[in-house]
């Protein structure tokens, strides 16, 4: 019955993003008495809804998954291809098209707001480490400078719940040249590195609030990644992160991984990477630098940020990178874990991802402040974001 009803849900869902009316025949029907299984289902309705969304222009391809904590996966089904028409600009000599596959990884972008850190709040919440009602000023978290400019009251449940005064974004963006970081006046492409961690870190307890406290819900960025460094600082001060997790190419942005200086970020990506998309069952982490489920590690990482975070399935930290090219002077490859995660995928893995979308809209009045060399082709492989670049 609950699979039924999932399988209903997921087919309203996709007729309204393909903005299609779904034939709901024999797909949930609330008098049905068969119990939940693969058998008790027909998915012919999902099936046409996606194809016929495709041959629609909804979207080049999908992949489609139902489960539920009983029987497990009920339904995976990939459709289409990375592109329409054109190959994916990594795939050149693939005129007929690059196909879509169940383990084709997607980004997910803002969703890891829910999936990693959410859910990373969530268990430190669950281990009594994580009150909902304390103070982001407060010394056990990031401390009173976050109080500037009237977020002295901001607490945990504030951000979580988007009502904490925040404007949607920063303003200017991150990756704007009006902002200032150092990577951003490298051109044609500019590196995606961690220089401006620090610059960004000050930047967030400097940040002024647009609307009193607690009063109105304002989907903002700025709450999550408020909350990533509350998350990587909690991390660190109860010894769930140490310095043999965290990626070295992070480290490097921060003064000696001082919390104070962004560090608190590098803890934010090992802990969601350990206790969040690596986790065994109890809650003890599985998943290390180097990419061993078994906890054998080495103490140093050979890292690089070269490509931009990217989700895989079936698992975007609020915190990520803008878009680079591959190139000769580039790095080939990231960490193991990071690739494990999703987190700033290698180059070398770029063309199994398909295209975030058609990037290039920097000079229209949709993205007035974006300008080459930050939008300026169909990224494979990556994902840009304004509030994000030169941040890791």
């Amino acid at each position: 019955m609950m699979a039924a009803r999932v399988a209903w849900l997921f087919t309203m869902w996709a007729a309204a993003m393909a903005g299609t009316q779904p034939d709901l025949k024999g797909a949930f029907d609330p008098a049905a008495a068969a119990p939940p299984g693969p058998g008790s289902l027909s998915w012919s309705p999902i099936d046409q809804l996606l194809t016929e969304s495709i041959a629609q222009g909804a979207f080049p391809g999908c992949v489609a998954a139902v489960a539920d904590d009983i029987e497990g996966i009920l339904y995976l089904k990939a459709f289409g291809n990375f592109t329409y028409e054109v190959p994916p600009p990594l795939s050149p000599e693939a005129v007929d098209g690059v196909a879509v596959n169940v383990d084709t990884p997607y980004d997910v972008a803002s969703l890891t707001k829910v999936i990693a850190t959410t859910s990373a709040a969530m268990v430190l919440y669950q281990r009594s480490l994580l009150d909902l009602d304390t103070k982001i000023a407060d010394p056990t978290l990031l401390g009173p400078l976050f109080g500037a400019n009237g977020k002295d009251e901001v607490t945990v449940r504030h951000l979580l719940l988007h009502n904490a005064g925040f404007p949607p974004d920063p303003q200017p963006n991150y990756w704007d040249p009006a902002f200032g970081c150092p990577a951003t006046v490298m051109e044609p492409s500019p590196p995606e590195v961690f220089t401006c961690q620090k610059q960004i870190y000050d930047s967030l307890l400097n940040q002024g609030l647009d609307r009193p406290v607690n009063t109105e819900y304002v989907y903002s960025d700025l709450s999550m990644i408020t909350l990533m460094y509350v998350i990587g600082t909690v991390s660190a001060t109860h010894g769930l992160t140490t310095d043999r997790d965290l990626r070295t190419d992070c480290m490097m942005g921060s003064a000696e991984g001082q919390l104070e200086s962004g560090a608190s970020q590098c803890h934010y990506e090992a802990f969601v990477r350990n206790y969040v998309l690596n986790s065994h069952p109890n809650g003890h982490p599985t998943g290390h630098p180097n990419g061993h489920p078994n906890g054998h590690r080495n103490d140093h990482l050979d890292g690089h940020t070269d490509a931009s975070p990217t989700r895989t399935s079936p698992s975007r930290s609020s915190s990520s990178s803008s878009s680079s090219p591959a190139s000769s002077s580039s790095p080939a490859s990231s960490t193991s874990a990071a690739w494990e995660s999703g987190f700033l995928p290698p180059a070398n893995s770029w063309s199994l991802v398909p295209p975030t979308w058609n990037d290039t809209l920097a000079s229209s009045s949709i993205y007035p402040s974006a300008g080459p060399p930050y939008r300026n082709r169909v990224m494979q492989g990556q994902a840009s974001d304004g509030n994000a670049y030169a941040n890791g």
